[in-house]
């Protein structure tokens, strides 16, 4: 049985409950600022909470913590987390910064603990499914790839930059997982304030690829997710739509 400590009442809540639902976890305690979020969680999930952090570092019975904090907070606490001997598991971004993140990969080696950041796309049935037909070499070499996102600005401030770390991100870890670092890459963005656009256009070997990600459509628009993958012997599509008329088309050809 993994112990689990939680930092944050937010995503923290949400993570709790999916733990709750799967074999091997337990969470032990929870951490927030939020008394009040605090008292919910304790009473209608039935775990135990704090208000101090070092109550779940220096808890000797947890492995893992779970950093469900402000982007800005992650790097500071995956690494006490680290140096108190607890494995970590992050929210994206792991950081804004690559010295942070240099300095996180440095005291998880020193420790010998793990970090796991939540870059979830990979692990979802479609896109799990093509990267392992990809590189089992089922549909022969990819020609080209074209992954993208696009929502209403529903998620609180999506401009450039948090476009970029927040959503633009999955797609590019799903796409390195395919086609591995690129040649050269040309990237585009317009920021509308709490809205933006980002396309990235990246070019290998005899092939491209686009990643789109959009955070300006319409109020009470669905959230679009989707890929299509071209290959010498066929391809591979997924078109998703989330809201009020939820549907997925995910077809190989």
């Amino acid at each position: 049985m993994i112990k689990v400590g939680i930092l944050g009442t937010g995503f923290g809540r949400q993570h709790a409950e999916l733990y709750k639902r799967m074999t091997g976890f337990e969470v032990g305690l929870i951490y927030g600022r939020d008394e009040n979020k605090l008292r919910e969680i304790n009473k209608t999930l039935n775990i135990a909470t704090t208000t101090d952090i070092y109550e779940i570092l220096e808890n000797e019975e947890i492995d893992l913590v779970d950093i469900c904090l402000p982007s800005s907070l992650h790097a500071k606490w995956s690494i006490e987390a680290l140096k108190h001997h607890k494995h970590v598991f992050c929210e994206t971004p792991l950081t804004y910064r690559i010295d942070e993140a240099e300095e996180i990969l440095k005291v998880s080696k020193e420790y010998q603990r793990n970090v796991f950041v939540d870059l979830f796309f990979k692990f979802s049935t479609p896109h799990h499914i093509t990267i392992n037909k990809i590189k089992n070499d089922e549909l022969g070499e990819v020609k080209s790839f074209r992954s993208y996102n696009k929502t209403a600005p529903n998620w609180g401030n999506l401009g450039l930059q948090k476009n970029v770390s927040d959503f633009h991100i999955h797609n590019f870890d799903f796409l390195l997982e395919i086609l591995g670092m690129p040649k050269h890459l040309l990237s585009n963005g317009i920021d509308f304030g709490d809205q933006s656009i980002a396309i990235t256009t990246l070019n290998y070997d005899n092939k491209f690829a686009i990643v789109e990600s959009c955070t300006n459509l319409p109020a009470n628009s669905p959230f679009y997710v989707g890929f299509e993958v071209v290959c010498e012997k066929g391809s591979i599509k997924f078109d998703a739509e989330y809201g009020m008329n939820t549907r997925e088309e995910f077809v190989i050809y």
